[in-house]
């Protein structure tokens, strides 16, 4: 299966990371990331992600064999920990998120995530989205 135009996952996902990241940016709590790459891959989808830090400024791009890391999760694990609603140690406990390469730099990812969460609270109760 041919892989979608990565410009409209781009136009998404990078404003949002850049804005919900930009503190820890600043503060250099992402210098682990700087010329590396974390592939995140959803398991309900056939495609992932690779995130990378390069002079400072977060991209994307698909995921391919040079990552260094990977971190994988079915969506409700991945959503619960964008949305800071999980912890990302109990869900690797759980075997409800996969981590591969360099563990250390895909734990490093985890831990950032769990400390700034992308998405921010939704104003009323997500059934099944609440902590694990």
């Amino acid at each position: 299966m041919p892989r979608p135009p990565l410009a409209p996952l781009r136009t998404l996902l990078l404003p949002l990371l850049s804005q919900r990241l930009a503190e820890p940016l600043r503060q250099g709590e992402l210098a682990f990331l700087d010329g590396r790459s974390v592939s995140i891959a959803v398991k309900e989808l056939p495609w992932a992600l690779k995130l990378g830090l390069s002079d400072g400024q977060l991209w994307l791009d698909w995921a391919d064999d040079s990552v260094d890391a990977s971190m994988s999760g079915d969506a409700r694990a991945l959503l619960q920990m964008a949305l800071g609603s999980a912890d990302g140690d109990a869900l690797f406990f759980q075997r409800r998120l996969a981590m591969e390469g360099d563990t250390e730099l895909a734990m490093e990812l985890k831990s950032l995530l769990g400390r700034y969460p992308l998405l921010p609270a939704p104003p009323f109760a997500l059934p099944g989205l609440t902590g694990v």
